[in-house]
């Protein structure tokens, strides 16, 4: 398991870590970085602190873990995996998601889940 110290790292730099690596990760220091794991598949991913804005949007299959709170946006448009918040999470957590599961410990603020689809096969016209 490798760790990111994102305590000096803007998004950017901690998506490029993640992307880079092979293994699973921990991050450490994270504060307000968003977009992370975005379109993340097939890892593990633990983080220590409180991740920006849309947390995990298009996961494929991959598991969160927050050890903290965590902002708005938490699954956007999340496909399948699981992210599981040990604390409270912002606005809008699950904005039109497809798939995957989204564990809450604490309080969710307005409009969880809104726009939340099952889908079934998609096909292309």
């Amino acid at each position: 398991m490798q760790t990111i110290d994102a305590t000096n790292l803007d998004y950017k730099a901690v998506n490029k870590a993640l992307r880079e690596a092979e293994t699973d990760y921990i991050i450490q220091g994270c504060c307000g970085q968003r977009f992370i794991a975005a379109g993340m598949s097939d890892k593990n991913l633990t983080i220590k602190g409180i991740p920006g804005n849309a947390l995990g949007a298009y996961l494929n299959n991959a598991n969160i873990i927050v050890k903290a709170n965590a902002q708005d946006a938490v699954g956007d448009t999340m496909n399948e995996g699981k992210i599981l918040i040990y604390g409270n999470i912002g606005d809008a957590a699950g904005y039109a998601m497809r798939g995957g599961k989204i564990y809450v410990q604490g309080n969710a603020g307005y409009r969880a889940g809104i726009h939340m689809k099952a889908y079934k096969e998609k096909s292309l016209l």
